[in-house]
């Protein structure tokens, strides 16, 4: 494991003068938080063991934001720093297709609708700091960089992340949220069954999947078919493990897997921030949910001051974007008891 020597020493405690000279200075000085980090660099092996520690925390406790990844559900914006606000439109759907012998009958000449909604672009971050002792402390018994805070930096970022995905920022600029798809715009909301939870000792797995149908009806009832992925929190996974009926050879779980909708079966994750006896049936296309990705989880470190304290802040600008349509149409079902 790499630890610090005499020469990353004393430039990981003063790497010189620049853009390394506060944050905010060095990024208005280089133009983008990527570039102020790749212009005042940690010493080659501290910088290594800092990413590697970012990396090995990687996409821990997330479930919905990995899964918006994996399917390619994202709206990339480079110098998000630069972008305080996005700006996108819902468009309704107008006029007929026609069907004549030649393509010269008069049509509808239709004009569409627009509304806008604006999405502000934060960042989720969370920092740490080594003081000159530390440091000094490390060389001197030759031992590597304590990266538990890194790691625990990067852990609380993504939990961040998460959390605005499911719930939402919590906050508004300029009158605009930031909504997770427990409040997104005009979703569908379905009570189960009798109103009993998923986990009550007496729901049974036919009955789940009676709930878990009628989600499904819900979403087509706005004209979204598919594929869905349904989001449970951490109890209902460990229900979704029990028998799906009396001396069945399968689990719920097994039985909910054989339901199909949009040419695949329903993917069924466990979100751990999502509240007790919340499920989300979420339709995974770009009209419905995307995230925006403006900086992955990146470490960045400055100097102020006369120099005794190394600042550090792992920071992320990822923001969930639920979405309707122009008639208010929704495919996210939320499941509630009532």
């Amino acid at each position: 494991m790499p630890q610090l020597n005499d020469n990353n020493r004393m430039s990981l405690l003063n790497p010189g003068a620049g853009p390394t000279k506060g944050m905010a200075a060095g990024i208005l000085k280089c133009g983008s938080v990527g570039a102020f980090r790749a212009a005042s660099p940690l010493p080659k092996d501290a910088q290594e063991l800092f990413d590697r520690a970012v990396v090995k925390v990687g996409l821990e406790r997330l479930t919905l934001v990995e899964d918006l990844l994996a399917e390619g559900l994202t709206y990339s914006l480079p110098n998000w720093l630069a972008v305080p606000t996005i700006y996108f439109e819902k468009i309704n759907r107008v006029g007929h297709a026609q069907r004549t012998m030649v393509p010269k009958a008069r049509g509808e000449r239709q004009v569409q609708d627009r509304a806008g909604s604006t999405l502000p672009v934060f960042c989720t971050w969370d920092d740490f700091s080594f003081g000159i002792r530390e440091l000094l402390a490390s060389e001197r018994v030759g031992a590597p960089i304590d990266t538990s805070h890194i790691e625990n930096a990067t852990r609380n970022v993504n939990e961040g992340v998460e959390d605005q995905g499911i719930n939402g920022s919590g906050f508004t600029v300029a009158g605009h949220a930031a909504p997770g798809i427990l409040n997104a715009p005009n979703a569908n909301t379905y009570a189960y069954a009798g109103g009993e939870a998923w986990d009550a000792a007496g729901k049974t797995g036919e009955e789940i999947l009676v709930d878990f149908l009628a989600m499904i009806d819900k979403a087509q009832a706005d004209r979204y078919y598919g594929p869905y992925n349904l989001y449970i929190p951490t109890l209902y996974g460990s229900k979704l493990n029990q028998d799906f009926k009396a001396n069945s050879d399968k689990t719920i779980r097994m039985r909910l897997d054989e339901v199909e909708a949009g040419g695949r079966p329903v993917r069924i994750r466990v979100a751990d921030q999502l509240p007790a006896n919340r499920t989300a049936l979420i339709q995974m296309t770009s009209n419905v949910i995307d995230v925006v990705v403006g900086q992955t989880p990146t470490e960045v470190s400055w100097e102020d001051g006369p120099g005794w304290e190394r600042f550090f802040v792992v920071l992320a600008c990822i923001i969930v974007r639920p979405k309707s349509d122009y008639e208010g149409n929704s495919g996210i079902v939320l499941g509630f008891t009532s």
